[in-house]
């Protein structure tokens, strides 16, 4: 009994263990679940090496942007690199004609030619207007004319004196914009020869018939058209001007892209 009971636990001994049991693998379509993230893991901000950071624009990069940005139709302020022709009729002046050339969407420079009643040559007068601000609503800037009058009627009285009569506007512009229609006021400073009321011996003598005087001016401005051509109704006090021009622009440099006489 006490053999059989030996040669038993022998042969257990003797025997090999049974392999593990292996762990059944995932059923196809699961998804592993990862394990959940610590809140210092969850406030962590993943850091962008130097290298993928985008590169700065260059200066006339920049300034390509800012001249391709969407304006308005002005009527004092040309686009950069737009030559604007206009031509007016009204009163005083029976016509006149003008060129102007815009820079950097913000500086237009320009020269008129002023026919008179009677005159064959014109009278010459420089323009010109600052933009302080342009938008695609709104505009503020300022802005250079002058106006030219016929001379007074000679009456044949001694004691007047005949003299050609000029005024200058130098005024702030607002403007606002929508589709086809810009329109505004203007107000500042107005410059004009006025006849005196008592004329002296000596002013006969040296043939001033006339004094300077400073005014506050004032004005309004209607134009109806497109980028390219555009129909404009605009007045001045208290020097009265009232005119109606036609101006037609042409791309000579500028940056934005040119588009049809129809485009807004």
């Amino acid at each position: 009994m006490l053999l059989s009971i030996v040669i038993a636990a022998s042969t257990l001994l003797a025997s090999p263990a049974p392999p593990p049991t292996p762990e059944p693998a995932p059923a196809l379509g699961t998804m592993s679940v990862a394990p959940p993230k610590s809140t210092l893991q969850r406030l962590e901000v993943p850091q962008t090496p130097a290298s993928e950071t985008p590169p700065r624009p260059s200066a006339r990069e920049r300034l390509r942007r800012y001249l391709t940005r969407p304006v308005a139709r002005s009527v004092r302020y040309l686009d950069h690199g737009v030559i604007g022709v206009g031509v007016a009729l009204g009163l005083p002046e029976i016509y006149r004609v003008e060129l102007q050339l815009g820079l950097f969407d913000h500086v237009t420079l320009g020269a008129t030619a002023h026919w008179l009643p009677g005159q064959v040559r014109p009278n010459w007068s420089p323009k010109a207007a600052v933009a302080f601000w342009r938008g695609r609503l709104l505009e503020v800037g300022a802005f250079y004319q002058q106006v030219l009058y016929p001379p007074t009627r000679d009456d044949g009285d001694p004691m007047t004196i005949e003299f050609q009569r000029r005024a200058q506007y130098l005024m702030a512009s607002v403007s606002l914009s929508q589709a086809w229609l810009t329109g505004g006021f203007d107000i500042g400073w107005a410059r004009g020869r006025e006849a005196q009321a008592l004329l002296t011996g000596e002013d006969l003598e040296n043939g001033t018939a006339f004094v300077v005087r400073d005014r506050l001016g004032g004005g309004l401005h209607l134009r109806f058209g497109t980028r390219r051509v555009g129909v404009t109704m605009q007045g001045w006090y208290p020097y009265l001007a009232a005119e109606l021009v036609l101006d037609v622009r042409f791309g000579a440099f500028e940056m934005r892209r040119r588009g049809g006489w129809r485009e807004l």
